[in-house]
């Protein structure tokens, strides 16, 4: 039952991260690197759970990185990152090669607003599912 909710879980955090599903290529290799590397002992998170619950789990992880930058959940978000950024699917979501002047002063303002809504949001749902 390890492998079937590695995969799962790799479905849920890859949805999160990228929308859609993972490809079933990314979810063996979140696997075999979870269960070849231990995580941190905390928190114990049961990340099926919490998205049948329908928690933003992007959310919940921004808000734990600011508490504990070293947590389980963190690391997770972390080994699917590191997984599908060498992707060629994954390409333009890493790499900006066009020159978009307004876009590149602008972007990084709307990036700090919705950081700041999703740590209020994550920190927000820690207390409403009792994690930490």
């Amino acid at each position: 039952m390890p492998n079937e909710r590695f995969r799962d879980e790799a479905s849920h955090i890859y949805r999160a991260l990228f929308g859609g599903e993972a490809p079933e290529s990314l979810g063996r290799l979140y696997m075999a690197a979870l269960e070849s590397a231990p995580l941190a002992p905390w928190p114990q998170i049961d990340v099926c759970r919490l998205a049948a619950e329908g928690a933003d789990l992007e959310a919940i992880e921004l808000a734990l990185r600011w508490r504990e930058p070293r947590n389980a959940l963190s690391q997770r978000f972390q080994v699917m990152t590191y997984l599908a950024e060498v992707r060629a699917e994954h390409y333009g979501t890493f790499i900006n090669e066009e020159r978009r002047f307004v876009r590149g002063i602008l972007a990084p303002a709307l990036h700090v607003g919705q950081s700041l809504y999703k740590w209020l949001k994550g920190r927000r749902l820690l207390k409403v599912h009792g994690i930490g």
